[in-house]
């Protein structure tokens, strides 16, 4: 199963319009697509509605999101950042999920990438040897 391409202002709107209400449905559906996608066991979503559970939840999600998605170590920032400041969390995880919803090939190429030992210095993204533009930035490595 691939990831779905959501509209990140349609995201917003219908989290006013339905009081939050569809910010759990959301994140129901991205913690399947990325327990799908990739093999991984966020636990339920029931526990968003639990105190003290939601924010055990919420960083196993961060976790899977930084270490598969984002492909970085630093998940402790990150769950610190979606913790403090929730209203992003949604910009910034459907923002990515977007990405790879484009190009799907990406979705499991993380153990190539991450061999190759090239880097973009645009993003700090691993990035495969032969590319000569940044799958995550655009960047364009490509002599002028």
């Amino acid at each position: 199963m691939a990831f779905t391409k959501r509209g990140i202002g349609k995201l917003y709107l219908l989290i006013i319009i339905t009081l939050g209400i569809y910010g759990i449905y959301w994140f129901i559906k991205t913690k399947r697509e990325l327990n799908e996608n990739y093999n991984e066991n966020i636990p339920t979503c029931w526990l968003l509605i639990i105190p003290i559970a939601n924010i055990v939840w919420l960083f196993r999600f961060t976790e899977v999101f930084v270490k598969k998605v984002r492909r970085t170590d630093d998940v402790a920032i990150w769950f610190i950042l979606f913790l403090f400041v929730g209203i992003i969390t949604p910009y910034i995880v459907q923002s990515e999920l977007n990405k790879l919803a484009d190009n799907p090939n990406l979705i499991n190429s993380g153990t190539q990438q991450n061999n190759s030992g090239r880097v973009c210095p645009n993003c700090g993204r691993p990035i495969p040897m032969d590319a000569n533009v940044c799958p995550y930035c655009g960047k364009d490595f490509r002599p002028k």
